[in-house]
Order: structure tokens, then C-alpha cells, then sequence
């Protein structure tokens, strides 16, 4: 039968498909062929071309896709490289090599689980392999680290050992070696094998890094010099080493090596003004304010396009150093008139808003920064004074969504991350304010002051061992720096550990600094007394008088320990003998009062208080002395009115107005003592002291919606410290808005924190109240009232009466918030 018309099309369709296949292959293999050509003969840019057409014609083509991977991973081009040989495991997953190269790669970025993954399916296919070999000694290595099992840890460095032995060039069996030589403080060994390393590979900034912190701690300054140098030279855009170079030459004395490095920075970019303001605060530091002006003035000399920014950094350097700053002000004003918008004008706006702030002059200082960021919302810097302000004025969730725009800015910039932790601390969320703190000390590398900020936050709720970590971990980054030493041994003997704490009190003599050695003496001094050795520390402390290395504070901790031994004569004999050789010092004349007022002769206190007052009418211990004195003695007109006349003398000072405002509470004068609170706390938001007072007595004394928020606003950062009276405080806020549950979680603690302050016990019995529990209640209003005594405070008529319908069996209301001022 002949075949029917339509079958020959199909037929030849067919044999079409499969000749365009088989010819697909071929195409694919020439394609293969050409790269390795290609490759030969060292045109890699085209060969990588042949290779990606093969993928396109047959993307399982094995020897191809090896080659692209593993010249990728030779340019550089890691994340292509590593793709290339996952997605090559994915088709042929026995290939050793892509097993290696991902298992180095992954090792080399720290990817553990992916090492593991690769590393033990090469040993699998080939444990003998050298390069397989160093893998698993990694593993091996990193597993034993993490189990803490050394002796595991020694067979690893062994095999690692054996693979060098064969292959020296085995840089990852080389990094396990000297991690394990640095663990067991051989730190010559290490360098060794650091250096070998660097023979091979001397482009590696991590190894570089590694060796200059071994150089350091063998205090090798000559090598450290050496190290630097060569780093700088190989590495000339890094900012890291140029900053350590610069450092070190300061460190050296040699401010010249330092400045060279800086000018040369800045002449390879003279557009650039970042370069050349760093070499003027540089020259600040080392040269004082005229070596800086020099080059500023040189600079606008230069008829520099830049020179806006250089007569502005003129007018705030003039600023700073105490110079005409009305002048400065308006010199910045002028250059502000016709500037056009940019970074550079920008941060001119910002620089005038400091100045400003400085001045007084706020709301200048904030309608600067609101036009920068109309510029610019985005600006950091703007961004930054925006949320201070907003946490002075108690909206801290503000200051949090502005900072989180600044952190989208700059993800690792330690001083955001300090104001947010600063703003939830306002908001009284101490955990989140914790860990921002702690990010902040991470970013910064361990800096200073970000260390101690989060250290005394730690310290703050007893929690010692974190803080001491801080410490010690910045304390590797900055040895020597006086504030942590100093911090981390009062920390040490919080903890009784007197040898530790001994052992920072030698750290600091050895530095030598006058700032050191007075540290290590009033440390050594709280050491002893801490320890009860009450004869050492008298002797210790005299020593440093009369060898003249102390000032009078210890005189004063000599007679306080006297005193403290029962002894007021033996107080008295030393004291005369001090003021037989100095009578005119103010130190011990005040403490001259103070130990007239112990020995009951208060006529003798009273005139020694007044003469220091007279000579010295800006100080406030003298004032509070003879003010505690005469109330104490029931002289209440003679203590207001000297308390008065202090305050004509010295208006602003903050302890007299507290003083004032504590005398107006008692005289029930509460819209006196509020309006004093207020004045001081829109200075100074941040006192958390102010905070409480201030706070307490809105709460206290206004029913109004509006005075408790207001109060709630001051006193939510007290939520979580375990301060008693902060407790207080917040808890009756708490009450007044009508959180019961919330208030007695900070009331209870609070009345157990303050046994004898009958108005905390009364806070608590109406918490008690207010949630039902009439026993409770009941119990707390009669210690309230036994505590009050005769009190005229409304708080205890209103106790007394709540008291009165407990005992008669009066249904108990709800508490609704206001019951009672």
C-alpha cells in the first residue's frame, strides 16, 4: 500500500528534530573547544564568552562549566564562581573538585554548615586528597573549638601540620595552625606561620591585620612601624590601616610622619574637602588652633573653589576656641546668604545650628536643622540633632522613627545606635535600649566611651559579670585607657575579687599619667578600706600627703575612717594638725564644720558654715550644710532665710532651687516647687532625679487628664530601675492612670525598698484597694498612718477615711485612678 501524502512530512519533521540536536552538542562542544583555545592562550574575557554559549546550547556540559568556575573563582568573581559549582554538584555531584572549591570557599567566608556539607562529601569521594585533607582539619578543628575539647583541637593542628608538610601552600590548614599556635599563646610560632603565609599570599588584609595585633601584644613597636608601613604601601585606600599608620606615628611622637600621610591622602583628591578638613582637625590636635588656622588661611589663599567651606570651617574653628563668637556666627550667616543647595552648604546649616545651640539660641539652632532636612530628609547628621531634641522633649517614640530613618543611612553608625538606646531608655524600655547599646559597642569596634555607656548601663541593674566583659573586650582594643581601667576594678570590688581588682590598680601605675596614678591611689585607698584594713589605709593615705602626691580628699577619707571607727577624737587631733598647715583651705574647713555637727557643738558648725559661705558665695556644700543643720535644730525661719540669701547670691544654681523647691513641698506650696522642677528640668530633661521629683508631684497633687499624661511622658524612663523611690513614683502614675495591675508590680517593691515613708505605704494600700484586696489595704493604710504621725499631708486624711469604711464593712469600689490627690 502506498503510504498516505501526510506521513513524509512528518517523516522528514522528525529527522529535522534529531539532526538539530545532535548538531546543538556538536556546536556546544566546538563552542567548548574554542574556550580552552581561547584560554591558552590568554584571552580569558573570550573564552568566558565561548563558555556561556555552550551553557545556552547544552547546560550540563561538565568540563565547561568546571573551567568557567574555576576561572571565575581565580579573577575573583567568587559568588558567580560558587553558583557555577553548586549548580555543577547539582548535575555531577560525585566532582571532587567542585566538592573542594566549595568547601574552601565556603571556610574562607565563615559558612560552617555549607563547609561541612562540601567538605565531608570530598572526603568521602578521596580522604587521601592533600587539598581534602586540609579541609577536614579545618573541620576537624572548628568541631573541637566548639565541643572545647583540646585534645581534639591538638590532633586537628596535627593533620593540619602533616598537610603543610606536603603542600605548604595549604593556606587553610595554615590559618588552623596558627589560630591554635594564638589560642595556646605561642605567639612567635603564629608569626612565623603568619609570615609564611604572606609569602604566598601578600595581598591578604586579614592575615596582615592578624600579625600587626601579634606585634602588639609583644609590644614590638619597631614592628609594628614596620608592619603598617608595608600595609599602608599595599593597601593605600584602606582607611583602617591608614588611621592605625597615623596613629602610631602619633604615638612615636612623630606628628610630622603622621601629617605627611594625611597631606598625601588629601593632594591625591585636592577637590575633595573631606581630605583637607581631616588634615586641619589634625593639625588642631597636634598644633593647637593657630597651626590649623595656617592651613585654612592657606587654603583660601589658594582661591580654592571650596572656599566657602574653609572660611566656615575658619568661622567655627574661631567658635570653638573661645574667639568672637557673635562674629563667627554672623561670618556663617553671610556665606549661608547665597549658597546653593549641596552637601557642602548643608553641612555649613548644621554647623551654624551647633553654634547656635551653644549660644542659647535653640530655636534658631532647630529651624537650621528643619531646613536641612527639607533639603535632605534624609541627612544624617540633621537627623541626629532632630532626635536629641525630640528625646529632651519626652517623645522619645519620635526620636525612635527619626533615628530609624538615619540608621537606613547608616546602618553602623555607633552614635545613632547610642541615641536609640537613649530614647528607649526615655521610653522606659530598658531591654531595647540594652541592646541597642550593645550593637552600638559592636559597630564601634569596642570603643570607648560606647563601652562605658553600656558597661554603667549594666551596672545600673547589677548586672556586673556582662558589664566587666564589655570592659575587658575593650580593654584588648584600647589597653591602657584610664576610664575603663578604672571602671572595670570598682566593678572588682563591687565583686570582692580583690586580686583582680589588685591587679587593675598595678595596670594603671604602670602607665604612669598623673590621671593614672591618682586613679590607682583613691582605688588602692577603697580597696583597703573595703577590706577593713583601717590602719593600712590611714597609713597608705598619709604616705601619699606627705610625699605631696594627694590632695585633701584623702585628709578628708583619713578623718571619714576615724570617724567610722568610733574615734571623733583621734578625728579631731588630725584634723587640727592638717589645719595648723593649711587653715585657709576651703576642703578642710567645710570638713571642719561637718565634724563640729558629729561632735554636737552646732554653735561652732553654724560659724564655720557661715564664714565659708561669706568667703565663698557660689559654693552650695557650705549652704547645705548650715541649711540641714538649722532645720535639724528646729530653726526653720533661719534655714529658709539662709537659704534665700544663698539663692540671691547664685540664682542658677541647680542644688540650691532643689533645696527651694523640697522647702516649698513642705510648706504644701506645690505650684511653687512644680514651677521650680519645671525651669530646671526644660535645662536639663536628661537628670532622671528631676525626672522623678517633678513627675511625682504633678501625679500627686493634678486630677487632670492632661497633668497625668504629662507626668507618665517624665516618668516612664523610671519603668524597670530598681530604685525605690523611682518605684514610688511610677507605680502611683501607673495608679492615677488606672493600670492597677501595672502600678503594684512597682508599688510592692517600692514599700519593701522604703519601710518608714508613709506615703509610699499608703500608695500601696490604695493599688491594694483599687485591685479588691480590702486585707491588704486595709494593713497598709494603718502603717501609712503610723508612719505619718501628725502629718498635715492630705494623702493621710484620705488614708484615714479609707481606712475607717474597711472596718465598717463598706462595699469596696474599683479604684477609678483619682480617689485621692
Amino acid at each position: 500500500m502506498r503510504p498516505l501524502p501526510f506521513i513524509k512530512p512528518l517523516l522528514l519533521a522528525s529527522l529535522l528534530a534529531l539532526s538539530a540536536c545532535d548538531s546543538a552538542e556538536e556546536r556546544a562542544e566546538k563552542y567548548y573547544q574554542s574556550g580552552m583555545a581561547l584560554l591558552e592562550a590568554g584571552d580569558v574575557d573570550r573564552a568566558l564568552v565561548e563558555f556561556r554559549n555552550v551553557f545556552k546550547l547544552n547546560g550540563q556540559h561538565k568540563e565547561a562549566r568546571l573551567a568557567y568556575a574555576r576561572i571565575q573563582r581565580e579573577r575573583g568573581q567568587l559568588q558567580d564562581s560558587y553558583s557555577q559549582y553548586l549548580r555543577l554538584i547539582e548535575q555531577y555531584p560525585d566532582t571532587l573538585e567542585a566538592r573542594l572549591a566549595l568547601a574552601e570557599m565556603a571556610v574562607e567566608n565563615g559558612q560552617w554548615d555549607e563547609a561541612e556539607r562540601h567538605g565531608r562529601a570530598a572526603e568521602k569521594l578521596d580522604p587521601a586528597n592533600i587539598e581534602t585533607r586540609g579541609v577536614v582539619a579545618a573541620l576537624n578543628y572548628r568541631k573541637a573549638l566548639l565541643d572545647k575539647n583540646d585534645a581534639d583541637a591538638k590532633a586537628a593542628e596535627e593533620q593540619a601540620q602533616a598537610v603543610l608538610a606536603e603542600n605548604p601552600n595549604d593556606l587553610i590548614a595554615r590559618r588552623v595552625v596558627i589560630d591554635y599556635l594564638t589560642n595556646h599563646q605561642d605567639d612567635a610560632g603564629a608569626l612565623a606561620q603568619i609570615d609564611a603565609a604572606l609569602a604566598i599570599t601578600p595581598d591578604r588584609l586579614d592575615l596582615n591585620m592578624q600579625k600587626l595585633r601579634l606585634l602588639a601584644l609583644a609590644q614590638d613597636q619597631d614592628g609594628i612601624g614596620a608592619q603598617l608601613k608595608s600595609m599602608y604601601e599595599d593597601f593605600p585606600d584602606n582607611e583602617d590601616v591608614r588611621k592605625l599608620l597615623i596613629a602610631w606615628y602619633i604615638q612615636q611622637g612623630d606628628n610630622a610622619g603622621a601629617e605627611a600621610i594625611l597631606r598625601q591622602q588629601a593632594e591625591k583628591k585636592p577637590e575633595d574637602t573631606a581630605g583637607w578638613i581631616t588634615l586641619v582637625q589634625f593639625l588642631r590636635q597636634t598644633g593647637g588652633t593657630d597651626a590649623a588656622k595656617a592651613e585654612l588661611n592657606r587654603l583660601i589663599a589658594l582661591n580654592d573653589p571650596n572656599q566657602r567651606l574653609y572660611r566656615a570651617s575658619l568661622a567655627t574653628l574661631d567658635f570653638e576656641a573661645g574667639g568672637d563668637q557673635a562674629a563667627a556666627i554672623a561670618e556663617m550667616e553671610t556665606l549661608l546668604k547665597d549658597a546653593p543647595s549641596s552637601d557642602q552648604t548643608r553641612n555649613m546649616k548644621l554647623a551654624l545650628a551647633q553654634m547656635l545651640v551653644t549660644t542659647g539660641n535653640t530655636v534658631g539652632a532647630r529651624a537650621r536643622v528643619e531646613e536641612v532636612l527639607t533639603d535632605d530628609p534624609t541627612n544624617v547628621e540633621a537627623l541626629k540633632m532632630r532626635a536629641v531634641w525630640l528625646i529632651e522633649d519626652d517623645k522619645p517614640g519620635d526620636a525612635i522613627l527619626t533615628l530609624r530613618t538615619a540608621l537606613d543611612q547608616s546602618p553602623r553608625d555607633p552614635e545613632i545606635l547610642t541615641l536609640m538606646g537613649q530614647a528607649h531608655e526615655r521610653d522606659g524600655s530598658r531591654e531595647l535600649a540594652g541592646e541597642r547599646y550593645a550593637l552600638a559597642v559592636e559597630v564601634s569596634g569596642g570603643g570607648v566611651q560606647e563601652s562605658l555607656r553600656y558597661a554603667n548601663f549594666l551596672i545600673a541593674d547589677n548586672r556586673l559579670d556582662p558589664a566587666a566583659a564589655t570592659l575587658e573586650d575593650s580593654l584588648r582594643i584600647n589597653p591602657g585607657n584610664v576610664g575603663l581601667l578604672v571602671l572595670l576594678a570598682d566593678i572588682r570590688m563591687r565583686q570582692s575579687d580583690w586580686p583582680r581588682a589588685s591587679t587593675l590598680i598595678g595596670q594603671l601605675r604602670a602607665i604612669g599619667t598623673p590621671e593614672a596614678n591618682k586613679a590607682a591611689d583613691n582605688l588602692e585607698a577603697g580597696l583597703m578600706l573595703r577590706q577593713e584594713k583601717t590602719d593600712e589605709t590611714i597609713g597608705f593615705l598619709q604616705g601619699l600627703i606627705d610625699s605631696g602626691k594627694a590632695d585633701n580628699a584623702a585628709v578628708a577619707t583619713i578623718v571619714q575612717t576615724k570617724v567610722r571607727g568610733g574615734d571623733l577624737q583621734a578625728a579631731r587631733d588630725y584634723l587640727d594638725q592638717q589645719l595648723a598647715k593649711t587653715p585657709d583651705d576651703a576642703q578642710l574647713q567645710l570638713l571642719n564644720a561637718g565634724l563640729y555637727v558629729l561632735e554636737n557643738k552646732p554653735d561652732d558648725a553654724i560659724a564655720a558654715y557661715q564664714a565659708l559661705i561669706a568667703k565663698f558665695p557660689q559654693a552650695d556644700q557650705p549652704v547645705r550644710g548650715l541649711y540641714a543643720l538649722l532645720m535639724w535644730q528646729g530653726k526653720t525661719d533661719e534655714a529658709s532665710a539662709a537659704l534665700d540669701s544663698a539663692l540671691a547670691a547664685n540664682p542658677d544654681s541647680a542644688t540650691l532651687q532643689v533645696m527651694k523647691a523640697g522647702e516649698l513641698e513642705k510648706a504644701n506650696d506645690i505650684p511653687g516647687a512644680i514651677a521650680i522642677y519645671e525651669a530646671l528640668y526644660a535645662k536639663d530633661s536628661s537628670n532622671t532625679v528631676l525626672a522623678n521629683n517633678l513627675a511625682s508631684l504633678i501625679a500627686s497633687y493634678n486630677d487632670d487628664p492632661q497633668s497625668l499624661e504629662r507626668a507618665y511622658a517624665i516618668a516612664r524612663r523610671l519603668r524597670g530601675l530598681q530604685v525605690p523611690a523611682f518605684q514610688d513614683t511610677y507605680g502611683w502614675i501607673e495608679y492615677r492612670r488606672g493600670n492597677y495591675e501595672e502600678a503594684l508590680s512597682s508599688l510592692e517593691p517600692a514599700a519593701k525598698g522604703l519601710p518608714q515613708d508613709a506615703l509610699t505605704q499608703y500608695h500601696l494600700g490604695m493599688a491594694y484597694l483599687a485591685l479588691k484586696r480590702p486585707e491588704d489595704a486595709k494593713r497598709q493604710f494603718e502603717l501609712a498612718l503610723q508612719l505619718a504621725g501628725n502629718s498635715p499631708q492630705p494623702q493621710f486624711a484620705d488614708a484615714k477615711a479609707q481606712l475607717e469604711k474597711l472596718s465598717s464593712g463598706a462595699a469596696i469600689q474599683g479604684g477609678s485612678g483619682s480617689t485621692s490627690p
